[in-house]
Formats: structure tokens, C-alpha cells, sequence
């Protein structure tokens, strides 16, 4: 990490900068009888299975792997599966992201991951979640700062999850989603990099604005435009510049919660050279004008 280009702040001592966008979403508590089944599905996230009491199977790619009281299972984005109940159980559910590469990139190579009760790095792992269940409330009503102390544990999951030095796990060949993560982390990190130095924040980064190109990002992988296209719908099941439509639906609510940056400023930082046009996708996305937006939540 080089030090800041601001000539009063050369002589510090950095910390990373940090743009993550971390999801947590269908997190569920449920009991189950013996023959419950759900049938096959697939999500764009990571997916957490952790059988607090009794055992269930979980089929994917023609294998069934039976889970039992305190086992932990994560799976990854884009894998058809079915669950079924094998006794009266109790198991705790969630679905997350972080769009990091390292990150996803490391657990997508290890496959489906599977850490059996009692096993050195599940032992963690169980604290971890257990402290996710506290939240758990039966009249489902939550505040801010609930959604906080979520965010907090959710994050010592994910680290507990990415310090296993050991992962048992199901071997599966992993080079078709190496370039699909490789291809949406240079979508990410190219949006973000582009915004921040729109609006100057050295703090973050000190690289000009580059435009957002996906055919150079094959480019540098040395993969042809319809094969990328091909890979990342595959893994992800939309096509990249769905990918970059929902980065920038993301990142113009953050920049519109600002009220101090124009809807002229958040458009052209988000690469669009007409703001009408950007005002005209907005409300596409979301069914609001992004004046409308700003409004409804000052």
C-alpha cells in the first residue's frame, strides 16, 4: 500500500480501505417432521445449513450428504439442492454475501463445505452461528440496532469461516467459477474505483477514472466475450451487465442518501453522459425518480 499522495498526510501510517457489501437475507429458525422436503432450488449467495437438533439430508450434484445435530454445511452460489427430514429436527438457515474476490474465490475453490459436530474447526464455527440464533426473536420484531449487532456476527462467521486453515469439503473442479469471481470483481472493483474518483476521495483510492469496460476485463483474462458471458450466467444465472445493473442500483440509493451530491454528480460518476437517461433507469429499477428516492428517505 502506497502512502497517501496528500503531501501533510505522507507521513502516516494507513489502514486498508474497505467498500465490501456484505447481504444476509432468509435467515430462518424452523422445526421440521420426519418426510419434510424442499424441493430444488438455487441462490445467488452463499447458503448456510446448521442442524441445531435431529439429521436431514441435502442433495446436490447427484449427492446426498446427511447432516446430523451440530453439523454445518455452506454452500455456494448458483448450486441446485433439495433438503429432506429425516427425524423430528430443528435447523438454522441464512444466505449471505461478500463480494470480496479473495474471499469468494477461497471458498468457491473448497467446493461444498462441510464441518461435522466435533470436528477443530466447527467448534468455532457452532459459537459463531449460536450467537446468530440469540437474535432469533418469536414475534419477528427487529430494530436498527438489532440489524447492527446481525451485521457485527454475521462478519465474525464469515472470518471464523475463511481463518479454517483445514477445510473438509467435497472436491469439485472449480475453474469455471474462478472466472466468473474474477469477472464480477473486476465489474465491482472498476464501479467503485470510477465513483470514488469522481468524487475525489483520496482517503480510498488515488487511481483515475477508468470507463467500465466488461470486454476488457475478458480481455485480461485472456477469455473471449461470449465464453465470459458464458461462464458467469452459468455460475451467477444472469449475465454480467445485469451484474453491473445491480451494482449501480446499489451504489446510486447509497449516493442518493447523500444529500449534498447532486443527481447530475451520482449519474456521471456512475458513467452515464446523459442524467436523464440515468433518471429514466432509476426509476425502471425502482419505480422511483431518483428525486422520489432521495425524498422518501431523508
Amino acid at each position: 500500500m502506497k502512502s497517501f499522495e496528500k503531501k501533510e498526510l505522507q507521513g502516516s501510517i494507513r489502514l486498508p480501505a474497505l467498500d465490501w457489501n456484505i447481504s444476509f437475507f432468509g435467515g430462518h429458525q424452523q422445526d421440521i417432521k420426519p418426510g419434510w422436503h424442499y424441493p430444488s432450488e438455487r441462490h445467488l449467495a452463499f447458503e448456510v445449513f446448521y442442524v441445531v437438533e435431529g439429521a436431514i439430508n441435502v442433495t446436490a450434484f447427484d449427492n446426498t450428504i446427511r447432516l446430523e445435530s451440530g453439523d454445518i454445511m455452506v454452500l455456494y452460489p448458483n448450486v441446485w439442492h433439495e433438503t429432506t427430514s429425516l427425524t423430528n429436527t430443528t435447523y438454522f438457515n441464512f444466505h449471505f454475501n461478500l463480494d470480496d474476490e479473495r474471499f469468494v474465490t477461497n471458498l468457491i475453490n473448497q467446493g461444498i463445505l462441510n464441518f461435522p459436530n466435533g470436528s477443530l474447526k466447527n467448534i468455532p464455527l457452532i459459537k459463531s452461528l449460536d450467537k446468530l440464533r440469540d437474535v432469533l426473536n418469536k414475534n419477528m420484531a427487529y430494530n436498527f440496532k438489532d440489524e447492527l449487532k446481525l451485521h457485527v456476527l454475521l462478519s465474525d462467521f464469515i472470518f471464523q469461516l475463511f481463518s479454517s486453515e483445514v477445510l473438509e469439503h467435497t472436491s469439485l473442479n472449480s475453474s469455471q467459477l474462478k472466472i466468473a469471481s474474477s469477472i464480477a470483481y473486476g465489474i465491482r472493483t472498476t464501479l467503485q474505483k470510477n465513483i470514488h474518483s469522481y468524487f475525489n476521495e483520496d482517503f480510498i483510492v488515488s487511481d483515475h477514472s477508468s470507463r467500465l469496460s466488461i470486454d476488457k476485463i475478458y480481455s485480461d483474462l485472456k477469455i473471449s466475450p461470449s465464453y465470459g458471458g458464458e461462464v458467469f450466467r452459468k455460475i451467477y444465472g444472469y449475465a454480467p451487465r445485469q451484474y453491473l445493473t445491480k451494482l449501480k442500483i446499489a451504489q446510486a440509493k447509497r449516493l442518493l442518501q447523500m444529500p449534498d451530491l447532486s443527481v447530475i454528480n451520482i449519474s456521471e460518476a456512475l458513467g452515464y453522459q446523459d442524467p436523464a437517461h440515468f433518471s429514466r433507469q432509476f426509476k425502471k429499477w425502482t419505480e422511483n425518480t431518483p428525486y422520489q428516492y432521495r425524498k422518501n428517505h431523508q
